[in-house]
């Protein structure tokens, strides 16, 4: 008999790409990229916490209850993508709006960090331009 394990908040650590599906006025609204911004609680409540708080990047700058949601780990799908991999523009979305929202209680300041790091490496894998 196989036996599969639920995920857990531990498999979905800060800057994690994922696709979910948000709520709205006590409806899961259909699936869509999200960034996993850390342990519900706080970075250090990350061996207690059940569910995991996700920004839905594409609806807009980072606002709790709207694009800001608490997420059980089973209604998360992680993706191949990270910050340095996925698509340029939808990481420069990222980059540019992330500044411009709000977290509840703090939280932020690991996905901020994760994605100022991006920012460095994908600087340092872009190639060089050629002069004439």
């Amino acid at each position: 008999m196989l036996t599969t394990q639920a995920p857990t908040v531990q498999d979905f650590p800060t800057a994690t790409l994922v696709t979910a599906g948000p709520w709205f006025r006590g409806r899961q609204l259909d699936t869509r990229p999200a960034i996993v911004v850390g342990p519900f609680g706080g970075p250090e409540f990350a061996d207690k916490a059940n569910m995991v708080i996700v920004w839905y990047f594409t609806t807009g700058v980072p606002k709790p209850g709207d694009s800001v949601q608490a997420m059980f780990p089973h209604e998360l799908t992680p993706l191949d993508d990270t910050l340095t991999t996925m698509d340029p523009g939808a990481f420069c979305d990222i980059a540019t709006s992330l500044p411009l929202g709000r977290f509840a209680y703090g939280d932020g300041h690991d996905l901020i960090a994760a994605v100022n790091r991006a920012v460095r490496e994908r600087i340092e894998a872009a190639p060089a331009t050629r002069q004439s």
